[in-house]
């Protein structure tokens, strides 16, 4: 071996020679021991550095730093250059492979984050021991092509991931045209050819209505399998439901011509998974199945544990008392008519049945209710006060058998009222009240909402009736279980805890996530109670179904879920398809994530649309497709854009109409049928008109349904089908009504669908009904009860985002044309904007004048509210109002 001297000081502080080298190796004496390093395990070549005493030279292995000093003055212009070619000659091999090792990454099969993570990864690694020394070495020449290659993948960027993707996708599309142009009856576009190809490691396919998702999904699968890139059974097909994976099958089976890709929902899934756990297929219970039978057994467990535990009962009681409702009081609202719209949408009933307008009125009247109090609400004051100012006076309560009235007035501890209340005005009617009394000596507690708001709102009326020497008991409990009964308040609870008992389940809450779901609550105390309530119900039901080793759906989905994540289950599956991907809950989303950790290398493909996105009220989460990469992270996301299914003027009116909601993906959908006018009609008509068919539908009538398919008929000359829509099921035709239309219009095939249930379905003409506002309107102002509200998942900032988000389902299911049936003086706000900021037909249906114009008039009262018309005739409504201003 060659050695290397040391310096003058070097050789006097030490007779050894330190380092002796060859092509091979490095002979090192250091800290008193000799050892001999081969040239490809130091991590870089030797560095020199200048010193008084002599050069330093230093070096590293995967184990240790050396650090030689006292060496030779001019060691570097010797050696330097050839301890550099030692050092690439033993470590070229190495470089070679890593390249080699990209560049295979990069030629087969479509290049995914994941890769490009690992390229970058594996060249930022080996990047660091060539650099920089490389760049000032005369060993640069002999490889400088191989470092150039190196930094470049070491500096990945989008600009490279782009290329290589477009390469790869160019060549699968020439390669496989073939295939594409005839897998379905007609080629597949472009667009949807690429979206087959690209294979990320996740992949989102937004696809909006009738742009052929279906077709994508089948020809996925079959070109996955003859491009070798998986063979059958490394392909899961996932549905959303039963109906959805036969009709993929039987498309599999058309097209693809084999019946080794199965698509299965995400039940069967589950069951399938545990089988293979557990060594044996569960019973399914009949719960699962049918929701009728669940129901009542629900049912009847609340009522047994009612009958049966005390304190059990004694918490449905103080429930149904305190915490039926999510309290609100006037203060809490701006305007009157918010307040009013609130107490409506809730129902918010005494226990007795009375609508009152005020919690504080609820907690006196259920007070009086549990006493044994008889009363009647907002009855006619016993003695005639009325007069042309001023109505008949009709006090909050009255309690006949003691000839007491009782006023609740909402003023706080300082005499302030709700901000839309006229506060002297209310004084005004205060006192009059007051005097009332005292002129025809009645008797008159009087309660406040500052009381209501201190808490001691019953301890005063309590004490009220004690000075008047009214005696009270508590009724027995079996008389108030009675009342509730009759007033069907047990069964609504039960009907809810049902719902309930499938979304906690479902959500498998540790004690951490239950506390985040009560805090979340509107009121949290109502929520606390209720959950109380439920567990000792869901207790019992996993109780039933262990006792008879069933499982549920929900059981189906968690285990399945604890399996995978648990490494009880290996997946098998390389490619994860999931179909409508916007219905997904986070349990099945979870689910889906597990099976894509648990097997390296595995894909995930997601097809769906949050334009519509409509089962939240399920468990659905819009999130998991707007925020699709937060959840599973890096991922490719595609668009189909062209629908062949409606025209551009449908188009048109619905893209501008759904994209309202900043919260939703952006999306451009083009028609490939176009026409020149509009496709969407509005027949306006009050409900004042009778037909002479006779049926409880407005819509019907009224003539109104007769008119449009009269004119659907009048353009047609061969069967067409038509769907008659409504947001619920109890504003639609029924059987008989369908087959009395049919009769009279043989050429259109119709049938009757809610919204949610004409998802996925299409027709070539739409008539939408049931357009009225309200609670069973449309936007729907229905009110979600507050504990379920806290399980689902949480609610979009845009006003009525879901219901938006259901109209563009119902509009978009027509092939020609929609027909919208409204009465102008109580229709829906999606109507009126329709007309305000949409291309739509208004002139193909005469309209009476008050149809034509019908701007809302506020209510002066409340603000909010809207004036409504009434059956009266315009001459005798101007009659009295002429004789009122005289």
């Amino acid at each position: 071996m060659n050695s290397i001297v040391p310096s003058i000081f070097g050789r006097i502080f030490s007779n050894k020679i330190p380092l002796a080298f060859n092509e091979h190796a490095l002979a090192v004496t250091h800290n008193k021991t000799n050892q001999q390093i081969q040239w490809s395990e130091v991590t870089t070549p030797l560095s020199f550095k200048f010193g008084f005493l002599g050069q330093t030279i230093h070096f590293s292995t995967a184990d240790q730093n050396v650090t030689l000093t006292m060496m030779g003055y001019h060691s570097d212009h010797f050696l330097k250059t050839r301890f550099d070619q030692y050092w690439v000659n033993a470590n070229i091999a190495k470089l070679d492979a890593l390249l080699e090792k990209i560049a295979n990454i990069l030629s087969h099969g479509f290049l995914r984050q994941s890769r490009i993570s690992d390229i970058k990864s594996l060249a930022l690694q080996e990047r660091s021991r060539w650099f920089p020394w490389i760049k000032e070495s005369n060993s640069l020449a002999l490889i400088e092509k191989k470092i150039q290659l190196l930094d470049k993948y070491s500096k990945w960027d989008n600009v490279a991931t782009h290329f290589f993707q477009h390469r790869y996708v160019k060549e699968q599309l020439q390669h496989h045209k073939s295939f594409f142009d005839q897998v379905e009856s007609n080629p597949l576009t472009e667009r949807q050819r690429t979206a087959c190809i690209i294979d990320d490691d996740n992949n989102l396919l937004l696809a909006g209505a009738g742009t052929g998702k279906t077709s994508v999904m089948i020809a996925r699968a079959g070109y996955l399998v003859q491009s070798q890139q998986a063979k059958y059974d490394d392909i899961l097909l996932l549905a959303y439901g039963r109906k959805a994976a036969d009709e993929m099958n039987q498309r599999i089976q058309d097209k693809l011509t084999t019946d080794k890709i199965k698509a299965a929902t995400f039940h069967s899934l589950g069951l399938s998974i545990i089988s293979q756990v557990e060594g044996g297929r569960p019973s399914l219970s009949v719960f699962a199945e049918d929701e009728k039978v669940k129901a009542e057994w629900l049912h009847n467990s609340f009522e047994s544990l009612i009958e049966n535990q005390s304190e059990y009962r004694a918490r449905v009681l103080d429930y149904f008392s305190q915490y039926y409702y999510v309290e609100k009081n006037d203060f809490d609202f701006q305007t009157l008519g918010d307040y009013y719209h609130y107490l409506n949408d809730n129902d918010i009933l005494s226990l007795k049945g009375d609508k009152v307008k005020s919690f504080g009125e609820l907690y006196i009247a259920n007070w009086l209710f549990y006493h044994g109090i008889d009363y009647e609400y907002a009855a006619a004051y016993q003695f005639d006060v009325k007069t042309v100012a001023r109505r008949q006076y009709k006090p909050d309560f009255y309690l006949p058998e003691y000839e007491l009235y009782i006023e609740y007035y909402g003023v706080d501890e300082a005499g302030n009222t709700a901000p839309y209340i006229d506060k002297d005005q209310y004084h005004a009617s205060i006192a009059w009240k007051k005097a009332t009394h005292q002129r025809y000596n009645t008797r008159c507690v009087t309660l406040t909402y500052a009381q209501h708001k201190q808490d001691t709102l019953l301890n005063e009326l309590q004490n009220a009736l004690s000075e008047h020497k009214i005696d009270y008991e508590i009724l027995p409990i079996e008389s108030i279980l009675a009342s509730l009964r009759e007033t069907g308040r047990i069964s609504v609870l039960a009907e809810l805890f049902g719902k309930l008992l499938g979304l906690y389940k479902a959500a498998d809450l540790d004690e951490k996530a239950q506390t985040d779901i009560i805090n979340r609550a509107e009121d949290t105390k109502q929520a606390e109670t209720a959950l109380a309530l439920l567990k000792p119900i869901m207790s019992s039901y996993n109780h039933h179904l262990h006792q008879r080793d069933e499982v549920d759906f929900e059981d189906m989905i968690i285990k399945a879920i604890d399996y995978v994540e648990s490494g009880l289950f290996t997946s098998p599956w390389r490619c994860i398809m999931v179909d409508e991907f916007q219905d997904i809950s986070k349990p099945r989303a979870r689910l889906v994530k597990a099976l894509r950790d648990n097997n390296n290398g595995s894909s995930v493909f997601a097809v769906g649309d949050d334009w519509q996105a409509i089962y939240r009220f399920s468990g659905a989460d819009i999130r998991l497709t707007t925020q699709f990469a937060k959840y599973f992270g890096l991922t490719t996301q595609t668009e189909l854009d062209v629908t062949f299914r409606f025209n551009n003027k449908i188009g048109q009116v619905t893209s501008d109409f759904i994209s309202k909601n900043p919260a939703q993906l952006h999306k451009t959908i083009t028609s490939l049928t176009h026409v020149a006018t509009p496709a969407i009609s509005l027949l306006r008509r009050g409900d004042h008109t009778v037909a002479n068919y006779q049926s409880s539908l407005i819509e019907l009538s009224n003539g109104a349904v007769d008119d449009v398919l009269q004119a659907i008929y009048s353009k047609t000359c061969k069967p067409v089908t038509v769907y008659l829509l409504a947001r619920f099921g109890f504003k639609l035709p029924s059987h008989a009504d369908i087959q009395t239309l049919s009769a009279k219009y043989p050429l259109l095939k119709m049938q009757a669908h809610t919204f949610h249930a004409a998802k996925g379905k299409e027709a070539d003409y739409v008539v939408i009904i049931g357009l009225q506002k309200g609670k069973h309107g449309f936007p729907s102002e229905k009110a979600t009860p507050a504990i379920l509200d806290a399980l689902l998942p949480p609610q979009e900032d845009y006003p009525h985002a879901e219901e938006r988000r259901l109209f563009y389902v119902a509009l978009t299911r027509a092939r020609h044309r929609v027909y919208i049936i409204a009465d102008m003086a109580n229709t829906s706000g999606f109507v009126q904007e329709l007309m305000a900021e949409h291309d739509i037909e208004l002139d193909e249906f005469s309209s009476e004048n008050e149809q034509v114009y019908t701007d809302d008039i506020n209510c002066m009262r409340c603000d909010t509210g809207v004036v409504k018309k009434t059956n009266w005739s315009l001459w005798y409504f101007l009659l009295l109002f002429f004789i009122s201003s005289m």
